[in-house]
């Protein structure tokens, strides 16, 4: 694992994805659960909705291709939470930016 996740690196992030996305250039973003990896996935982000208390950004997630989903930051809390779908349970999800920079 690269580091550990906290809610402040998880607010920055969330605050340059947000800056980024104007670009109108997809941003890959990779989801784990650490330590559990209850999630271990790479969606496409390319658009976001900004909400008081929370980000709502739009993915393209290629385990679901027929329409895009929905990837949540909750600006209090400091955190990301996906919903439900065919391979998690939905919850909490910790984020990192990848393909972003020529080591990773």
């Amino acid at each position: 694992m690269v580091g550990f996740f906290t809610r402040a690196s998880q607010r920055r992030l969330a605050q340059r994805l947000e800056d980024s996305l104007p670009a109108k250039a997809p941003l890959v973003l990779h989801l784990v659960r650490f330590p559990q990896l209850t999630i271990n996935h790479a969606v496409l982000v390319f658009d976001a909705r900004q909400e008081e208390a929370f980000i709502e950004f739009r993915i393209y997630d290629p385990n679901l291709p027929e329409q895009p989903e929905t990837l949540r930051f909750d600006r209090e809390e400091g955190t990301f939470y996906l919903p439900e779908n065919l391979y998690f349970p939905g919850g909490r999800v910790d984020v990192y930016q990848i393909y972003h920079r020529w080591c990773y």
